[in-house]
């Protein structure tokens, strides 16, 4: 390989258009070389050339090995027609030489991901670290790309640095950054789901309890009219509207009396959800969290979903204790992680939900833990926690989670 031919080889459609274009027009930008013939830039070029025996133009450069490969980088990643990860593979390379530090220092960053953002063997901070400071943007904009750009395409590099093939298929533009996301997700998922299951069980700290089965059995044990508050995300898909039907029956008996139920709903069939909840339970009313970044998508009807739905039903005649506010809105992208559950919600509405239906140390319980969002939510704000799921790797999630943030 040539010292300054820093970038992968052309592919074979990319190659065959540049020799189609020379074959037509000759080489048109000049290669780059140094005083002994050494190519800084434009080794395809001069290839290509020699193969059709065409003229070949040339222009000197002057620098040192440093500022050749810097140069080489620079023309490269301007016109160069590369994917995504390739370019930021590119970038990084170029604000090494700059003495840029990418993914150093920035723990506390606050910017939201947008594709996967880590790998199997790696946690979704490490790459929230990605690619700050002033250095980045400057660099980015010398190159015509505008700084955000520039850092999603770095963290769509370090989430797929472990998936190559996945790599290949963004750049050849095969698959979108989400779908490989989304793949990532399913084999971590499937990982997690093969583990042992953890203990029936667990008792992370006092107060903050997970158990794994289903709710309708293994909370059959909480005493009637214990419960100051059920915040929860329910399967609200077509199979899981009956669901809401136990998980009334259940609030009806597990709460204390005008204490509310808060569940997230869906849309489809939001009347039919409410209905069940209904059965056992009193309509307080309907709130709202705002979904940042892309939105659900109904081809069918035309819509774009914004929003989620939350029910609030009490046991017996609401009791009000303070206002409550009926919408929040989502922090972040609305994008998740590869090692996040396919449902996870973001833990900041949840929270809200949480510090307005219960008080510090009243009891609070979900009987669909998913990924322990209500149960961070708790530990979070001082709240007792009790809650379930029917899923060990779920189960698995949320103690990884909760012992985490203890820790």
């Amino acid at each position: 390989m040539e010292r300054f031919q820093l970038l992968p080889p052309l592919d074979d459609g990319a190659r065959a258009a540049l020799r189609a274009d020379i074959e037509l027009h000759g080489v048109q930008v000049p290669v780059l070389v140094r005083g002994d013939g050494e190519i800084v830039d434009g080794h395809n070029r001069f290839e290509i050339a020699e193969e059709l025996g065409v003229h070949c133009p040339t222009a000197l450069f002057r620098g040192d090995d440093d500022e050749a490969a810097e140069a080489a980088l620079r023309l490269n990643l301007l016109r160069r027609h590369l994917g995504p990860v390739a370019w930021a593979h590119a970038f990084r390379q170029l604000a090494e030489r700059r003495g840029i530090r990418i993914g150093q220092g920035a723990r506390n960053d606050r910017t939201s991901a947008t594709v996967a953002e880590v790998g199997d063997s790696k946690t979704l901070a490490d790459f929230r670290t990605v690619a700050q400071g002033k250095g980045v943007g400057v660099l980015a904009r010398e190159l015509g790309v505008p700084p955000r750009t520039a850092r999603r395409r770095l963290r769509l590099a370090a989430a797929l640095e472990d998936h190559p093939d996945l790599a290949a298929k963004v750049d050849s533009g095969e698959i979108d950054a989400r779908k490989a996301a989304e793949q990532i997700r399913i084999a971590n998922w499937r990982k997690r789901a093969e583990q042992a299951p953890p203990p029936p069980v667990v008792s992370v700290e006092d107060g903050i309890e997970i158990r794994l089965g289903d709710f309708r059995e293994v909370l059959a044990d909480i005493p009637d009219q214990s419960v100051d508050a059920i915040v929860c995300d329910p399967p609200y898909d077509d199979a899981g509207v009956p669901v809401f039907s136990d998980l009334s029956a259940f609030a009806a008996r597990v709460l204390k009396p005008g204490r509310l139920l808060a569940a997230y709903c869906g849309k489809s069939d939001l009347l039919a959800q409410l209905n069940r909840l209904n059965e056992h339970l009193e309509y307080m009313w309907l709130g709202a969290v705002f979904l940042p970044g892309r939105h659900v998508v109904m081809r069918s009807i035309c819509v774009r979903g914004r929003w989620r739905p939350v029910a609030l039903f009490s046991s017996g005649k609401y009791e009000s204790r303070h206002w409550i506010i009926d919408a929040s809105a989502a922090e972040g992208a609305g994008v998740k992680g590869p090692t996040d559950h396919r449902w996870q919600q973001a833990t900041g509405p949840i929270a809200r939900w949480v510090e307005q239906l219960a008080e510090p140390g009243e009891l609070v319980c979900d009987p669909f833990v998913g990924s322990g969002t209500t149960a961070l939510a708790c530990q979070q704000t001082g709240r007792r926690f009790l809650g379930c799921d029917v899923e060990a790797a779920s189960v698995s999630l949320t103690l990884e989670r909760l012992k985490a943030a203890a820790a």
